[in-house]
């Protein structure tokens, strides 16, 4: 079962589960949102990139590294690679690779999805 089966799967189980107990919409929602089925935080995704060249766009920080890490390792392969923020006061925010503590040019990017147009 992929991970969107699971989700749906799992919504369907708590709408069967709230129709026999509290049918209304409400009490719907608030069943999903329990199980941790609806998004209440803004979705963010990440960006891999070069020297400005995207490498591509990943839900996850931890993946959107290892997808820099696979050119990164490739080119030098001895190197002791570690990735730090590129502003110290923003932990979560763009981290870049260093290798032997140079900089690779491999940038994370955090990029914070809008929901609405009212986010703009």
């Amino acid at each position: 079962m992929t991970g969107e089966q699971h989700i749906v799967h799992t919504a369907e189980l708590v709408v069967q589960a709230q129709l026999g107990q509290d049918p209304t919409p409400a009490a719907i929602v608030r069943a999903l949102e329990s199980a941790g089925l609806l998004r209440t935080t803004p979705l963010t995704v990440y960006r891999a990139e070069w020297d400005t060249e995207p490498l591509g766009l990943y839900t996850s920080r931890e993946v959107a590294q290892g997808r820099c890490l696979l050119d990164a390792i490739d080119q030098q392969p001895d190197a002791r690679m570690a990735w730090a923020p590129v502003e110290e006061d923003a932990p979560d925010g763009e981290e870049y690779l260093s290798a032997d503590g140079a900089n690779t040019e491999y940038y994370v990017v955090p990029i914070r999805l809008r929901r609405t147009a009212e986010e703009i």
